[in-house]
């Protein structure tokens, strides 16, 4: 068969270039234009658009995307501004080089204590990866933190030298926080904890809102005839304020594990909540509860085996809720209903706001992120 007869057959699709750049999602958190830039910008980035490659007109894009023609426009010109492609007349849109980035500025990422927080290490790495993609160099430093104080505090005020445009710290540290100061760089906090204090060169942070979802989990609840909840939760666990239940004539319980700061502190708390609940649940002295919220991913994971080994199933004998971060909710064969930390859409949404600070100079304030209760099979 020669290559003319080949060409000429009708059902040969064209293939969508670069595969699914052009599928955004109308329901995700970012705007279609957000959407947009950020596949581009990775595109580039990995590579599937070369240099010298020519992207689509922008009516063409629109159409791939089902959007009006001003989404691509809007993100082609941030591109431009960011050095990753060149409109050229009479010729489109072209791809420069990686090797013609041009960096806008450095960042400096502050990971303090000991790695083991898997909501912490997702964000912190999905929120670098972003301000990356946008031509900010996101520079990294670890500040061990022991029972007896804080590691490399004098490498990091060595590092904190050097020319930054703004420093990310975790939390409120204050030896990490007081060496932020004196160096003059601005900062923000990544996790404000309630009541935390800032410094004079604090330009915004982030926090969780739960407002809603202990709303609805107090709904649930009440249609629910659940009047007895077991919390358990560990001394520094952050949970929901459940003063709504105890509003909706719910009794709350908080069982508290003691935990001591190490490498494998977050690993050791499965073996605690084990022990704990599989005691507590096994004594006659104290009420069975209507339902049993365990207060992170580490602690379900113990508590769930607990009520394995007492021969309790979920919701059958007790219902079961538990905080859990996206993606990574403890193995069970039912899914769990759950308090739901996204920490992927947490970092699309603080990246926003640092990429505008950085750009206009405004301040951050504070950027609120919604925890979901959402409904499995467990409750």
């Amino acid at each position: 068969m020669n290559g003319k007869s080949q060409s000429s057959k009708s059902f040969v699709r064209e293939p969508m270039p670069y595969g699914g750049l052009f599928a955004l999602d109308a329901a995700a958190s970012e705007t279609l234009t957000e959407q947009l830039t950020e596949n581009l910008r990775r595109a580039i980035a990995n590579g599937v658009c070369k240099p010298g490659d020519k992207l689509p007109g922008v009516r063409r894009m629109a159409a791939l995307c089902g959007t009006s023609v001003q989404v691509p426009i809007d993100a082609v010109k941030a591109l431009a501004e960011e050095g990753l492609v060149r409109p050229r007349p009479r010729v489109g849109c072209v791809v420069l080089g990686r090797s013609r980035k041009l960096w806008h500025g450095r960042l400096l990422m502050v990971h303090v204590g000991a790695h083991s927080n898997y909501g912490q290490n997702v964000f912190c790495s999905e929120l670098a990866s972003r301000l990356n993609a946008a031509n900010w160099r996101v520079s990294h430093f670890h500040v061990p933190r022991r029972m007896d104080g804080y590691g490399n505090l004098a490498a990091f005020a060595k590092m904190t030298a050097e020319k930054f445009d703004l420093v990310l710290l975790p939390a409120y540290d204050p030896p990490v926080a007081e060496i932020v100061g004196r160096s003059g760089h601005p900062y923000m906090l990544l996790a404000e904890r309630p009541g935390e204090r800032r410094g004079p060169g604090c330009v915004g942070s982030t926090a969780w809102t739960d407002s809603q979802a202990v709303a609805d989990f107090a709904a649930h609840c009440r249609a629910s005839g659940v009047r007895r909840v077991l919390v358990v939760r560990s001394d520094i666990s952050k949970t929901p304020d459940f003063n709504a239940l105890c509003a909706a004539g719910v009794e709350v319980e908080e069982m508290r594990l003691e935990t001591e700061m190490s490498d494998l502190q977050a690993e050791s708390l499965s073996r605690l909540a084990y022990d704990a609940l599989r005691a507590r649940l096994s004594d006659p002295r104290h009420p069975r509860p209507d339902l049993v919220c365990f207060a992170d991913d580490y602690i379900a994971r113990g508590g769930l085996w607990a009520l394995e080994r007492l021969g309790m199933r979920a919701p059958e004998d007790v219902k079961v809720v538990s905080l859990c971060n996206y993606g990574n909710a403890p193995f069970y064969p039912r899914p769990l209903t759950r308090f739901e930390h996204n920490h992927f859409d947490y970092a699309a949404k603080t990246a926003r706001a640092i990429l505008r600070h950085l750009r206009t100079g405004k301040p951050i304030g504070t950027i609120f992120c919604d925890i979901r209760y959402v409904r499995g099979e467990t409750f």
